[in-house]
C-alpha cells in the first residue's frame, strides 16, 4: 500500500519544489513506459505558479492472499489544481486503478496495464 501512496504522490503532486525528488521516487517504483508518461521532460515544465496535489487518499485492494505476483488497487482522492497566473483553482474527485507487480527483490512495482 505504501508503494501506491508513493505513486499517487509522485504522479499527481506537481509543483516546482522537490520535482527532482519526486522524479527519482517515480523512477524507482514505475515501469519505464508509465514513468515516461508522468515525467516526459527532464525539467519541470509547468512554471512557478502551477501546483497540483492529491488529498484525502483512500485505497481499496483486491483480495490478496499473500502469494500473488500481481495485485490491483483502487485509489480514490481529491485532486487540487492551482494555476495562479491563470486564476485556476479547481478540485476533482479522481478514481485510479493501479496495477502492481512483485519484483524479485520482494518489492512492489507499478506497471502500466492496457
Amino acid at each position: 500500500m505504501n508503494t501506491v501512496k508513493q505513486f499517487i504522490d509522485v504522479s499527481y503532486h506537481r509543483e516546482k519544489d522537490e520535482f527532482e525528488d519526486r522524479k527519482k521516487i517515480a523512477k524507482a517504483i514505475m515501469d519505464k513506459e508509465l514513468y515516461e508518461q508522468f515525467y516526459p521532460s527532464e525539467k519541470f515544465v509547468y512554471g512557478d505558479s502551477y501546483t497540483s496535489t492529491p488529498n484525502d487518499l483512500q485505497l481499496y485492494v483486491q483480495q490478496y492472499d499473500g502469494g500473488q505476483e500481481e495485485v490491483e488497487v483502487i485509489a480514490e482522492f481529491t485532486h487540487h489544481l492551482v494555476i495562479k497566473d491563470e486564476n485556476v483553482d479547481d478540485q476533482t474527485h479522481d478514481i485510479v486503478k493501479v496495477s502492481l507487480r512483485k519484483e524479485a527483490n520482494n518489492g512492489w512495482f507499478i506497471v502500466l496495464k492496457n
